[in-house]
């Protein structure tokens, strides 16, 4: 069973569990996404979460509409895509997804493209 890791908002606390759901009955086995940080420390929740994307088999990125942009990433979800980069680029079996292309005002719009010319990450295709 191929193992998940989700990176994602603490804003898209539904749209976590549907995404989980839908990976679950196709097999695949979530084995972290970022928790509401409220549940534990910030440091232990961080750690853990890092660890975990070493541990899994692909790792996806919910990047949903926020702060009035499509599609948005923000700075935190940005690092954790990277270290799945770092961690993932010379393994072919593992995968990286974005969830969905961002628009052009997401900060990092074209480091997203440089990513995604190289193949390091796809779009997620359910």
């Amino acid at each position: 069973m191929k193992k998940f890791i989700i990176a994602w908002s603490n804003s898209f606390l539904n749209e976590i569990n549907v995404l989980k759901s839908n990976l679950e009955q196709k097999w695949y086995e979530v084995i972290n996404y970022t928790k509401e940080l409220w549940d534990r420390a910030y440091q232990e929740v961080y750690d853990n979460f890092f660890e975990d994307i070493k541990n899994a088999d692909n790792f996806i990125l919910l990047n949903l509409d926020k702060k009035g942009i499509e599609w948005y990433i923000g700075y935190e979800s940005f690092a954790e895509l990277s270290y799945a980069i770092m961690n993932y680029k010379w393994e072919k079996d593992k995968k990286i997804y974005l969830y969905k292309m961002p628009s052009k005002e997401v900060g990092c719009y074209d480091e997203i493209m440089n990513f995604l010319k190289r193949w390091y990450i796809e779009i997620y295709n359910e």
